[in-house]
């Protein structure tokens, strides 16, 4: 399974880690001493993190001239180097199965799983096309442990399919868990969401249909 910060380029992953490196910030003009590329191509690099969350920018103090920008991390650039999360989660999850009731954890389930898309909901709005923000699911799912994929069933249909599945071990034991996983693209999406097919239940894959978008924003 490749990381988040693996599935960016070459580039960007020596200026993100020149970042963490530099906690106070660097500017344009230090990052491309330090990577060896134009200030031209920092720009661009700077351009596409800070839409993708991962960096930010203050002006710097100044020192009697005009005052300049200073980039650095986010606290999703940061997470990029730390996410390491599937076993803790495994082992909270584990407790929360063993100590509630059915009716408990069903609302547990759902109520982390629109709390999950609350924190990324920002990534998703910032597209205004369908196929962009379905994108962007992607790209948070993949983050999170999944690798997933998006598969266009028709001309006005798709679903994102999903070759493994997280709590595949707590899933086989308690299908509950699956309400997870489709309240956090519920929520996210602001789309009605059907579970065609789950890899617990003998399935090759986890495939969740979008049935209808309920954001009145989208541009379809």
């Amino acid at each position: 399974m490749k990381s988040a910060l693996s599935l960016l380029g070459e580039r960007q992953q020596s200026l993100l880690t020149a970042l963490l490196h530099h906690r106070k910030g660097l500017t344009v003009e230090e990052l491309s001493c330090l990577l060896a590329i134009s200030r031209n191509a920092v720009n661009q690099h700077l351009a596409h993190l800070g839409g993708s969350g991962f960096i930010q920018s203050s002006l710097q103090e100044s020192t009697g001239g005009r005052p300049g920008k200073v980039y650095t991390l986010t606290p999703n650039g940061l997470e990029l180097f730390q996410r390491r999360y599937s076993f803790l989660a495994k082992l909270l999850l584990s407790w929360i199965d063993k100590n509630m009731g059915e009716r408990e954890l069903d609302a547990c389930l759902t109520g982390l799983g629109k709390e999950m898309a609350s924190g990324l909901e920002y990534r998703i709005t910032q597209h205004s096309s369908h196929n962009d923000r379905l994108q962007e699911a992607v790209t948070i799912m993949s983050e999170l442990g999944y690798d997933t994929r998006i598969n266009q069933i028709s001309k006005n249909q798709a679903e994102i399919v999903a070759n493994n599945c997280v709590f595949q071990e707590l899933a086989q034991q308690h299908q509950e868990f699956c309400k997870l996983d489709i309240s956090f693209l519920t929520n996210l999406l602001k789309a009605d969401i059907e579970h065609t097919e789950c890899i617990v239940k003998d399935g090759k894959y986890c495939r969740f249909k979008i049935i209808n978008t309920n954001d009145p924003n989208l541009d379809n």
